[in-house]
């Protein structure tokens, strides 16, 4: 018999977990499909999410030569229509990311999307032989992210997470100086990230999603709740069924750029 689902594929009552599981598995199993571009070809990309930072990347690759955005994926109409604006008519249109997948036009993928979603479209990207550039967090589980380096391993993927602090002259700086000891031994490092929503953004009840949201889609591997204003769109950060707040959105860069300066791996104890 088969078990009933969402448009996305999630049958009701199955856990984060467990859907990404089954995504992994899925990828780890999938025979890779990889297509040789002639020398002279740009490089085609799919964006799915076009949010800030998806519009942002998007603007990008438009000033390079060598690259073309070919396709979008989107759940919320409005951002759609804002990127057929931005990159053109003839930019393909997905509400569902695994259409983009199929498209054989997309060599890589940006994933710039809540971050819920970002360890199993990387994933199924890595298995559909697409490069891919994901946006910070990687994820939001140490357990997810050992997943991915699995998959991206398995089909020989090339998979960039967006800590892009790194590509600055001025860290690359800082850190030359550091490590050749010219400030000194370090001891300590403090980061401070200072960021609110101000007045606020209330409390309304819930309700209907909008007619040009496909929530569900949207949803993907969290948890199944009512549709509210404030978990869709920018605000999911402040849910942990969504993210891990401004840690996961500003604080990684800082976390990252601190091991990256001090060649320090990892924390050995974290307090909170």
């Amino acid at each position: 018999m088969n078990t009933p689902s969402n448009e996305h594929g999630k049958p009701p009552g199955l856990t984060r977990r467990r859907f990404i599981k089954a995504g992994t598995a899925a990828a780890l199993t999938a025979a890779s499909w990889n297509r040789v571009r002639g020398a002279n070809e740009r490089v085609g990309i799919g964006v799915i999410g076009f949010g800030l930072v998806g519009r942002i990347h998007t603007r990008n690759f438009k000033a390079q030569p060598d690259a073309q955005v070919v396709a979008v994926a989107e759940t919320y109409r409005p951002r759609m229509e804002a990127a057929v604006e931005l990159v053109g008519g003839h930019v393909a249109q997905y509400r569902d990311f695994r259409k983009l997948l199929e498209d054989k036009r997309v060599d890589a993928v940006v994933v710039a999307t809540p971050d819920h979603w970002h360890a199993l479209m990387t994933m199924l990207a890595c298995a559909a032989g697409k490069d891919v550039y994901v946006e910070k967090p990687l994820t939001l589980f140490v357990r997810e992210g050992r997943w991915m380096v699995n998959v991206a391993r398995r089909h020989q993927r090339v998979v960039q997470v967006g800590t892009q602090q790194r590509s600055g002259p001025h860290y690359q700086r800082a850190r030359e100086l550091i490590r050749r000891g010219r400030l000194g031994e370090l001891v300590s490092v403090q980061c401070n990230y200072f960021r609110n929503v101000t007045p606020g953004f209330g409390n309304p009840p819930d309700g209907n999603p909008p007619p040009e949201l496909d929530y569900e889609m949207w949803l993907g591997p969290a948890p199944q709740r009512a549709y509210n204003p404030n978990r869709a769109i920018y605000h999911f950060r402040w849910f942990w069924d969504y993210s891990g707040g401004q840690m996961t959105n500003l604080g990684q860069h800082s976390l990252d750029t601190v091991h990256w300066i001090s060649g320090v791996k990892g924390p050995t104890a974290v307090t909170s």
